[in-house]
């Protein structure tokens, strides 16, 4: 948990977040909550008054296998109206994960596939590395990326067109780009929201391990 979010988060030397790892500057959450079997890793923006922080990193403490969202919204409530709150499973691909996909890689040479639908992964071409994609017809109409990386693991990006899905090209897109991080010497790690089943059959078709869950606050 630690590692996925060095991966999603940038931070200060006290610890505290300052923008989402990306190159163009965004903020970070208020507030990261990651949960695991072994306990649980709290991150704070650097705008997070201290007396508030300490009142949440309490709250989790007294029950840190199943803390109160609710009690911890609304002590953050106190330090700025929260518009935004993203819960989810955190997944990692096994070390020996080895299924077989007939995903395309995009290169330099053939990215013009991306343009029609994904022109955005054009835009990030270089830091959403390495992207792999389902081709008809020319064109891209799934793909998998790294939505953010650094030196031990990458998260994945899956998307696909409405009219193509159901016919398992996300799952052969993240097959791909799994096999491909692990020849780096990465972790590959794939989280979502509860609510995106679609995302989470992908997780469950594969046979990848839950380590945790994910709360981000905004």
């Amino acid at each position: 948990m630690e590692i996925q979010a060095d991966v999603l988060f940038k931070k200060d030397n006290s610890g505290r977040m300052t923008e989402l790892n990306e190159p163009i500057f965004s903020p970070a959450p208020l507030f990261f909550l990651g949960r695991t079997r072994e306990g649980s890793i709290l991150r704070f923006s650097v705008s997070f008054p201290k007396i508030i922080l300490n009142e949440v990193i309490k709250m989790v403490n007294q029950n840190s296998e199943n803390p109160d969202i609710g009690k911890i919204v609304s002590c953050i409530n106190k330090v700025n109206d929260i518009s935004n709150i993203w819960m989810g499973p955190a997944y990692i691909f096994p070390e020996d994960f080895n299924r077989i996909s007939s995903a395309t890689k995009i290169t330099n040479e053939n990215k013009g596939a991306l343009l029609s639908h994904f022109p955005n992964l054009l835009i990030q071409f270089e830091w959403r590395q390495p992207i792999f994609a389902t081709i008809e017809n020319g064109k891209a109409v799934s793909v998998c990326c790294s939505a953010r990386m650094n030196e031990k693991a990458a998260e994945a990006s899956v998307e696909t067109l409405e009219e193509y899905r159901g016919k398992g090209y996300a799952m052969e897109c993240t097959i791909a780009w799994a096999k491909e991080i692990h020849k780096k010497g990465c972790h590959a790690l794939y989280s979502t929201a509860w609510d995106n089943f679609r995302s989470q059959a992908i997780a469950k078709k594969l046979n990848l391990y839950q380590y945790g869950m994910n709360l981000h606050m905004s």
